[in-house]
């Protein structure tokens, strides 16, 4: 059917749905005839207008390249949840946009401990042993990815995401190696008020409850000048894994139960935060927005399973577990006019300060290593026992031999960044600019042992054994200390950059870029080591510097088709292992030096069937050289450091399509392909095994995402709506090694499914709507990772099925059609 005759059809059931009462007289149809006739000639066309735009996508604009653009017109492969989206799909955290961006693998061992990967850049971290990010994650202006992690927070009020596939080196420095993923929140609008609520109450099949409790405000203070926005948040998630009542023949001859610590659905989290912004506008060419944060995470339990021992959804753990992380954020925003460009300066702080209490008695119960066997170790607990050093007394007057570990972390960073960029409407398209960031990081950890006994044989044979060999230095052991440490970090970078795109032609055009990066830091320990050891000071200072670059050709096929090949630099930053000379003489290395990935791709941007649909993708392929990976192996080292294991490569396929089938229904479409795998081993250490020609771990070959809604207009304006969505993750190997020091092989985590079903009804323009949902609709237990660092198999799980009521309601202009 042509525009022209859908438009008719259109005017056709207006006038039949609208038709007034069929009049009794002559002159009361002609008064209706000229009634209807003027409303018509009025009316029509504004609703035929209205019809023909909503049969079009909308247009989505990024920030991805540091400036506003179509997505369309970005030669980038780029992911992105508008605010609708985020709203339609309910993602309020990490873990909801991660499973439905194909591009993005990810693992965790629960609340705060998340660790993503793109387009199967992976190095083998995981949360027990970590490296420098190979990821960026962006909140606004704010780099906040540090070492692996990410902070876990809750989405709320947010303007959109955008995943930017493939090494963002050029512009985003150091740690976007492989992507990055950028969260914009909501900004104050200064024209008009609008507030809104919105609440959410769920019931976990066979678990708790949740609940949850939103709201923003919007308030212009001066009209076209100055307004503030603040949101806030409340949070609790119901718990689904049982710690189930054991009771446990520890080697040393004691038997306990784990009561103080058992109990069902003991997994649960509670999380409160809140926003405010305030925005200020100068002058018709400068403004400002300076927007403050914080959230509280409150959490206890665990997020895993013993499927083996125990059962779906089921474990036995003799300790405590639990923790607390907070997130402060602080960033200024100035936006001018110099003249011959526009300047951008934004200055940034956040601090994330982090305690967390873990169980680790199966390290005691089944630990196999060398001299550190769980024999060797439980005597630590007893009056007489065997040693480490070579005694074999029997054991006696022994206590439970229990361990858990007690860390805390602060860290903090600031950085400023000032940026010009090129006006629009010229045919070079320029943006340079200057970063800085220092980052400081305090932490330390106690693996706390409450049985020790100080006076006992194993404990007095290690104290004399060590206070002989690092003599005139002396043990100075703490209360019920296994082992401890107390750091320091401190990290400072600076960066160059500039990006260019020069228009040959209305169609062809090319584009450039380079980074100068430079870091320095500087590491001190208090001490590190088990109780037995003296208690003594190190410190340890590096540098690093890179160069990278990116280059493209782009070609306008029509205004509706881009064509775009590019080449592509990420990198991390290079560091010292300050380890001992005993781990050096192992096969540690004093050095790592910065890895590098070349990405070299060919993509397209397409809009078609008249703006009903968006067609996007990408092919590439990425060399990675001196690839770093973290090292833990007792073997060789009590303490991780990392190592340029040799060169890896990956080629993929990534694509995603957008389509307004018909007015009323819409589809969503995205998948990606990812061949990565391991292609050399300089390392070579026989503690450390890998294989060159196997695939990375963490990275599954294929996945994909999808979601179709349909929505219908009743005759009392209220409007239904029912949505379905999937996402799929391929399975994906736990570990870089063959085998690990704890025993362990690694294992192939399956492929896993996850589909939710929303349908609900809304009031004319959104007011206000109610929404019933069932999320992982046919109750998938899914691996999200198999954690083998506490000395067994843990596999870490998502919530099972829940059924929920979600309800929202809008003031001012949120509840107003745009």
């Amino acid at each position: 059917m042509s525009a022209t005759v859908k438009q008719r059809a259109a005017v056709l059931d207006y006038r039949r749905d609208n038709a007034a009462p069929q009049p009794r007289s002559k002159i009361g149809l002609a008064v209706a005839v000229a009634i209807y006739g003027a409303a018509a000639a009025r009316g029509a066309p504004a609703f035929a207008d209205a019809v023909a735009a909503a049969e079009t996508l909308a247009e989505i604009t990024v920030t991805a390249r540091k400036r506003t653009e179509n997505l369309q017109d970005v030669p980038q492969s780029i992911d992105v949840f508008t605010a609708k989206d985020l709203e339609n799909l309910s993602i309020s955290q990490f873990e909801d946009y991660a499973t439905k961006t194909p591009s993005v693998s990810f693992i965790s061992i629960g609340p705060g401990t998340q660790m993503f990967f793109m387009r199967g850049v992976s190095d083998g971290s995981n949360p027990n042993v970590v490296n420098t990010s190979s990821t960026g994650f962006f909140v606004d202006d704010m780099s906040m990815s540090y070492y692996g992690s990410i902070p876990d927070l809750h989405d709320y009020d947010m303007e959109r995401i955008e995943i930017l596939n493939g090494p963002q080196g050029t512009l985003y420095g150091a740690g976007s190696m492989s992507g990055a993923i950028r969260t914009v929140t909501m900004k104050p609008d200064l024209t008009a008020f609008s507030a809104g609520v919105d609440l959410d109450g769920g019931k976990i099949d066979n678990g708790g409850a949740n609940d949850t409790y939103e709201g923003f405000v919007n308030l212009p203070i001066i009209e076209g000048k100055t307004a503030i926005r603040i949101s806030g948040y409340s949070l609790h998630d119901g718990g689904f894994i049982d710690n189930l009542l054991t009771t446990r023949h520890w080697v040393n001859g004691v038997v306990s139960t784990n009561a103080a610590w058992a109990g069902n659905n003991y997994n649960t989290q509670n999380v409160d935060g809140a926003r405010i912004s305030l925005k200020q506008v100068f002058t018709e060419n400068w403004s400002a927005l300076l927007t403050y944060s914080y959230q509280g995470q409150h959490h206890k339990g665990a997020w895993d399973q013993d499927v083996t021992d125990f059962g779906d959804r089921k474990v036995s753990r003799f300790g405590p577990e639990n923790g607390d992380n907070y997130v402060k954020t602080v960033d200024l925003h100035v936006d001018g006019d110099v003249g011959i460009a526009d300047l951008v300066f934004a200055t940034t702080y956040w601090s994330q300060p982090s305690h967390s209490t873990d169980e680790y008695s199966n390290y005691v119960q089944y630990s196999n290593v060398a001299y550190f066997n769980a024999a060797n170790i439980q005597s630590f607990a007893c009056r007489t026992g065997p040693t480490v050093q070579g005694g074999t007394d029997a054991f006696s007057g022994c206590n439970v031999p229990t361990m858990f570990t007690v860390y805390d972390n602060k860290t903090e960073r600031w950085s400023n960044e000032v940026r010009l960029q090129s006006k629009p409407g010229s045919r070079l398209t320029w943006l340079t600019g200057l970063y800085w960031e220092k980052t400081k990081e305090i932490y330390s950890d106690f693996y706390r042992m409450p049985g020790l006994q100080l006076n006992g044989e194993a404990a007095q044979s290690a104290i004399s054994y060590y206070n002989n060999l690092y003599a005139p230095e002396q043990a100075s052991p703490l209360p019920q200390e296994w082992y401890s440490y107390k750091s320091r970090f401190d990290y400072l970078q600076t960066t160059e950059f500039a990006d260019l795109t020069f228009n040959l032609s209305d169609r062809w055009s090319i584009e450039a870029g380079v980074q100068h990066f430079q870091s320095n830091f500087i590491g001190t320990s208090q001490y590190a080591g088990y109780f037995w050891s003296p208690k003594l000071p190190s410190s340890y200072v590096g540098a690093s510097h890179k160069v990278n670059a990116k280059a493209g050709l782009n070609f306008k096929v029509n205004k509706d088709f881009l064509l775009y090949a590019t080449f592509g630099q990420g990198f991390r930053d290079g560091g010292v292992n300050s380890v001992g000379q005993a781990c050096y003489n192992n096969g540690a290395t004093a050095y790592y030096k910065p890895d590098t990935l070349n990405n070299f791709e060919v993509g397209w941007k397409s809009l078609l069937l008249n703006g009903r649909m968006t067609w996007n993708g990408a092919l590439y392929y990425m060399d990675w050289k001196g690839y770093q990976t973290p090292v833990y192996d007792l073997a060789i080292c009590p303490t991780t450091f990392n190592a340029n294991l040799g060169n890896a490569r990956i080629y993929g396929f990534e694509s995603n399509i957008d389509y307004k089938v018909t007015d009323g229904l819409s589809v969503q479409i995205s998948g990606s392909y990812n061949d990565s795998h391991l292609t050399s081993d300089t390392y070579e250490n026989p503690n450390f095994e890998v294989v060159p020609g196997e695939r990375l771990p963490y990275v599954p070959y294929f996945s994909y995402s999808a979601n179709a809604r349909y929505e219908k207009s009743f005759e009392s304006a209220l409007k239904g709506f029912v949505q379905y969505d999937v996402a799929h993750k391929g399975d994906m190997w736990s570990d870089l090694r063959v085998n690990n020091p704890n025993g362990f092989g690694r294992s192939l985590q399956p492929a896993y499914s996850i589909s939710n079903l929303r349908f609900g009804i809304s009031a004319p323009n959104d007011h206000w709507a109610a929404e019933l949902y069932i999320s992982n609709l046919f109750d998938k237990d899914a691996v999200i990772f198999t954690n083998t660092g506490n000395y067994d198999h843990r596999e870490t799980t998502n919530e099972p099925r829940v059924f929920g009521l979600r309800l929202k309601y809008r003031w001012g202009k949120e509840g107003k059609e745009e």
